[in-house]
């Protein structure tokens, strides 16, 4: 099953006994935009309760990081659910908060861990197939052309959103170290402007 990376950000609420739950699905590149963005939230609804969350990181060396935070919620009850949800969607780079207004009557630990789990199911249900990208591996790549295409070379990495990590000049043109996904890499080699390049993969720099 493919690993998905939601695109845009997106909220839903449910209503529980009273009590509020408004979920918040954001991409995501690092747990400090999360915990700004769960500051943000508390901000917002300086009355909530709680602001709860789970998320999912790819990281450098193609491993996933995950975590949550029950945020004064009872242990397990909140950012676990949260976080299971986003296993079994396989989703990555992204994260769920939920905002929680407590409505006078207890949920229990079994009506708050399904409240926080059915949150996010909800959330994530809203979010059509176009606002999801498929995760690919990054590689590493070597570029080297002439001065005379290095404007269309750039152009081209520009479609198919690499990023240069380094670049050099010599008397005879451009030599950048790219990052971008093996499906682009493929592109890129069957493209007009790549008969005129040298391309490899750049063992030296991969993670």
């Amino acid at each position: 099953m493919a690993m998905l990376i939601p695109t845009q950000p997106i909220d839903f609420e449910i209503e529980q006994r009273r009590s509020r739950f408004i979920a918040h699905l954001t991409p995501m590149n690092n747990e400090s935009e999360l915990k700004a963005l769960q500051t943000e939230l508390r901000q917002a609804h300086p009355k909530a309760s709680h602001v709860c969350y789970g998320f999912r990181l790819m990281n450098e060396s193609r491993q996933i990081n995950e975590g949550f935070s029950d945020d004064g919620e009872p242990s397990g009850t909140s950012g676990p659910p949260i976080l299971k949800v986003l296993q079994h969607k396989n989703l990555i780079n992204c994260g769920v908060l939920v905002v929680r207004y407590f409505g006078g009557t207890k949920l229990g630990t079994g009506g708050l861990q399904r409240a926080y789990s059915q949150s996010t199911s909800e959330v994530i249900g809203r979010i059509s197939d176009a606002d999801f990208n498929e995760w690919e591996a990054d590689i590493n790549v070597k570029i080297s052309g002439g001065f005379d295409i290095e404007s269309d070379l750039r152009r081209e990495l520009a479609k198919v959103n690499s990023q240069i990590l380094d670049e050099n000049y010599t008397d005879e043109g451009v030599s950048l170290l790219v990052k971008l996904t093996e499906a682009h890499h493929e592109q890129l080699k069957n493209t007009v402007l790549s008969r005129h390049l040298t391309i490899s993969i750049d063992d030296e720099h991969q993670a």
